[in-house]
C-alpha cells in the first residue's frame, strides 16, 4: 500500500481554517494579556485547541497507515519514524501545556507522559527497538516543549504554536515521502528474492 501525504495537508488545511481567524490578533499578542489574566488569551486557546486537533489527525493517521505495513520497513527507519513522530506531536503538547497550566512540572508531566505512550504506539508497527526509540524520543520533547511554553508565555504564545505545527508538519510530510520510498525498497527486495530463488530452482531442475 503506497503511503499517501494527503492526511498531512488534510490536517493543515483543517488547522488552518480554525486558527486563521486568529491571525491578526495573534501577530499583535504580545502575551501580556495572558500573563496578566488567569490565562490564556482568547486567540491564544483558539489556536491551541486547533493545534490539539491537528496533531491527534496527524497521529492517527500515521498509526492507521502504518499499523500494517510498518514490518515491512527497516528498524533502523522504524526507529526514526517513531523518534520523529513521538518527538514532533510532544513538543507541540508540551507547549501547549506550559502556556495553558504556567506551571512547569505539570505541563513536563503531560507533555512526557503523551509522548512516550505516542512514541510507542508509533514505534511498536516496527519493532520494540522502534517503540523504545520512540518513548524516550517522546520523554525528551515533552521536556522541551513544556519549558518553551512557560518560557514564551510572554512573547506571542499563538504564534509559538503556530510554528511549532509548521515545523511539525514538515517533519511529517519528510517521513511519509521517505516511508514510502522505503516501502518501495522492500518490495523491489521481496521481488528480487523471488526472482533469484526461481532462478535457482529452474537451474537445479
Amino acid at each position: 500500500m503506497k503511503l499517501s501525504w494527503r492526511p498531512i495537508l488534510s490536517s493543515v488545511i483543517i488547522i488552518a481554517g480554525a486558527s486563521l481567524p486568529a491571525l491578526p490578533v495573534s501577530a499583535h499578542e504580545h502575551g501580556g494579556d495572558a500573563a496578566a489574566g488567569s490565562g490564556l488569551s482568547p486567540a491564544a486557546i483558539q489556536v491551541s485547541v486547533g493545534s490539539a486537533i491537528f496533531v491527534v489527525l496527524i497521529i492517527a493517521a500515521f498509526l492507521w497507515q502504518t499499523r500494517a505495513e510498518g514490518r515491512r520497513a527497516g528498524e533502523m527507519f522504524g526507529m526514526m519514524a517513531a523518534m520523529t513522530v513521538a518527538m514532533g506531536s510532544s513538543l507541540v503538547v508540551g507547549t501547549i501545556g506550559g502556556l495553558f497550566l504556567n506551571h512547569l512540572f505539570f505541563a513536563t508531566a503531560i507533555g512526557v507522559l503523551f509522548g512516550m505512550l505516542v512514541g510507542y504506539a508509533a514505534g511498536v508497527n516496527f519493532s520494540l527497538l522502534a517503540a523504545m526509540d520512540g518513548m524516550l524520543a517522546g520523554l525528551m520533547g515533552g521536556m522541551m516543549g513544556a519549558m518553551l511554553g512557560v518560557m514564551t508565555i510572554h512573547e506571542y504564545p499563538a504564534l509559538t504554536i503556530l510554528f511549532m505545527d509548521a515545523v511539525f508538519a514538515v517533519c511529517m510530510f519528510v517521513l511519509y515521502r521517505a516511508l514510502d520510498q522505503e516501502l518501495v525498497a522492500a518490495d523491489r527486495g521481496v521481488v528480487t528474492e523471488q526472482e533469484d530463488t526461481l532462478s535457482i530452482g529452474q537451474t537445479m531442475t
